[in-house]
């Protein structure tokens, strides 16, 4: 780890510099709906002195915990005497409870220049410490490094976590080192490559399609509703094992045809997150690494075997270049096209435990869960895939472009496409078969 004896100024990293920008023009109030938390049970034989002696290393290790970000800048503090979390009472509070509590203490947006962007929060039972509550603003890190926060602090108290302690013996990287090394000479090819990539898409792709102003996700309001299936899960390991590309692959391809369907257009982009963090020594690091990726598709006539292959192809190309300078891609498309830079159509895939294999017993039924957004701006369409036995599938939205019977029609179409590609369709599916299928099953006013 590095340490310091005075305060340590370095440029924002690329994956810092596009969080700070996405959120300039967010009013600070809506700023709390982008923070990231985390619960760690507390070992019933430990102290406040222990978890609060546990958070305090932590930030030792990590120098996200005690930056300060400042006029576009990361300053880096010294290692702090010590650290005062927030000691909350909730007596019998369940995971749920303490998140919600540590949340509270997050609601006061973090002035990034004047405090570490990050809450600690302690709930105790009957005064005794029930568990720790780590909130962060994005910009502090993403949601592998917050992973890997919780993964440590569980090991640092005391608790049975092999990955904690294994990540406890890694010397983590650092931010400001990456921010150097981004913009140092010997990454200047790299540099130069991602501005031609968007140079390509720029004069590849009409105005009315990409990109869209930044201002356009600026209007409140935002519907969100989750497929929860062990069936999907296990049916899109076992259509992604028979089609011979990822199962991220395969969500995306459906996607990209539902997105079709939901616009009336016959190209779509989406935007993925590029997270940036896989090659050494990076992936040790917390902090924000993700970046927006954008990806063209034209889904067209063909089997849907053939499409998703493309598709995986493409994403791959495109994850290439997702490390770029945000503010010079900007001023690219401020020169090309005259508008301020914004995405639209987000698909972020977390579930990297999908098995390929069968599963032993059959899997359980579906169920659709309305819920409500943390995030009431942001893109028209937003996908997030979660790990887990039932694959979370979260669908938030913009009601003008699918409104709540057709955000919960969407999901069954999900599921019903997975179960139908895992059972014999995989091979024999065509594109036009499942978009027609999807515009079928969308109420009349959800489709454009």
């Amino acid at each position: 780890m590095t340490t310091t004896s005075a305060v340590d100024r370095a440029p924002l990293t690329y994956g810092q510099l596009s969080v700070w920008r996405v959120m300039t023009h967010w009013p600070p109030e809506r700023w709390p709906e982008t923070y990231l938390s985390t619960v760690i049970p507390v070992p019933p034989d430990r102290t406040l002195t222990s978890v609060t002696a546990a958070l305090h290393t932590l930030c030792a290790r990590h120098e996200s915990l005690r930056t300060r970000f400042v006029d576009q800048e990361q300053h880096v503090l010294p290692v702090p005497d010590r650290v005062d979390p927030a000691v909350v009472e909730r007596p019998g509070a369940a995971p749920a409870d303490a998140e919600a509590a540590g949340r509270e203490q997050a609601s006061r947006p973090i002035d990034r220049a004047r405090e570490f962007a990050r809450r600690f929060t302690v709930v105790t039972d009957e005064g005794r410490p029930a568990y720790a509550v780590i909130v962060v603003d994005h910009i502090v890190a993403d949601g592998y490094g917050l992973a890997r926060l919780r993964a440590e602090t569980a090991a640092l108290l005391g608790g049975d976590d092999p990955d904690g302690k294994r990540l406890l013996d890694e010397t983590p990287a650092q931010p400001r080192d990456l921010a150097r090394h981004q913009r140092s000479a010997a990454q200047r090819p790299r540099r130069e490559a991602a501005l031609g990539h968007w140079r390509d898409l720029l004069r590849t792709l009409p105005d009315e399609l990409f990109p869209v102003p930044d201002e356009a996700g600026h209007h409140p309001g935002r519907i969100e509703a989750v497929l929860h299936s062990p069936g999907a899960r296990s049916a899109l390991g076992a259509a992604a094992g028979r089609l011979g590309v990822p199962p991220q692959a395969v969500l995306l391809a459906l996607t990209s045809l539902a997105t079709a369907a939901l616009t009336g257009t016959e190209r779509v982009v989406h935007t993925l997150q590029s997270s940036n963090r896989f090659t050494a020594p990076w992936r040790t690091i917390v902090s924000s690494m993700n970046q927006y990726v954008p990806l063209a598709l034209e889904p067209g006539a063909a089997p849907f075997e053939r499409y998703a292959r493309r598709v995986h192809g493409a994403a791959l190309k495109a994850y290439r270049f997702g490390t770029y300078d945000l503010d010079a891609v900007t001023e690219l498309v401020r020169a090309e096209r005259g508008i301020a830079l914004g995405f639209d159509h987000f698909f972020n895939f977390m579930a990297h435990d999908v098995p390929t294999d069968p599963p032993d017993a059959a899997p359980g039924p579906r169920r659709i869960e309305p819920t409500t957004p943390y995030r009431q701006i942001g893109p028209r369409l937003d996908v997030k895939v979660r790990g887990g036995p039932d694959m979370p599938l979260v669908v938030r939205a913009d009601p003008g472009l699918l409104p709540r019977p057709g955000l919960h029609a969407l999901l069954a179409w999900y599921d019903d496409e997975l179960h139908r590609l895992a059972a014999d369709g995989a091979k024999s599916t065509t594109t036009d078969e499942l978009l027609g299928r999807c515009r079928s099953t969308l109420p009349s006013g959800a489709r454009s």
